[in-house]
């Protein structure tokens, strides 16, 4: 069994925002797979199950906020009896990343983001596969502009993408589905060296 989970920041307010875009792929898959999100506050998630290429999968997105995502995570992990370091996926942003530009990887740091800092520290491993999605850099003049120059990172993750970001949101979640079920389907490999090519 597999299991991939989107981060996030629970409630409307963030819901849009770049830091929730590990959760809106989530929400994305389940809608496309035509099945239902569950929370199950015992697991600190909302939970869904599907089948991909034979395998059985279990989508989540955590109910705590982004710098607890780790508590979440760790419990699934426990719960569902999955090998972390290869059969975890966990879907992030990335403000190091172009705009709709993948990065699957085996492992890794946290690269200073509190969600997998959060992980890292509850799996105390840094071994265990990221999808991290671009958002695009708040020193990126293009896509900061509208909030001022002086827009700290905290407030640009927090901000919602903008109108010509919104425009190509279908293509980048459809193909962060693609690299999810590519994961799961082939060897990490090959999946790295085909979802690591894409770009919007």
């Amino acid at each position: 069994m597999k299991l991939i989970v989107g981060l996030g920041n629970p409630g409307d307010g963030y819901a849009r925002t770049r830091h929730n875009i590990g959760r809106r792929l989530i929400e994305f898959i389940v809608r496309t797979e035509k099945v239902k999100l569950a929370s199950k506050k015992s697991l600190q998630s909302a939970l869904a199950s599907v089948s991909w290429s034979g395998e059985p999968l279990q989508l989540a997105h955590p109910l705590t906020y982004m710098n607890l995502s780790g508590e979440a995570i760790a419990a699934l992990v426990k719960y569902w009896k999955v090998a972390a370091d290869k059969d975890l996926l966990v879907v992030v942003d990335d403000v190091a990343l172009p705009f709709g530009k993948f990065r699957l990887r085996g492992e890794g740091s946290s690269g200073g983001h509190n969600g997998l800092a959060s992980i890292e520290e509850h799996l105390g491993s840094r071994e265990y596969p990221r999808l991290r999605i671009g958002i695009g850099s708040c020193e990126n003049k293009t896509i900061a502009a509208s909030a001022g120059p002086d827009e700290s990172l905290r407030d640009y993750v927090l901000a919602p993408f903008n109108v010509a970001e919104e425009k190509q949101m279908k293509k980048l979640l459809e193909k962060g589905m693609e690299a999810c079920h590519s994961w799961v389907a082939e060897p990490l490999a090959r999946a790295m060296s085909r979802v690591n090519a894409v770009a919007l």
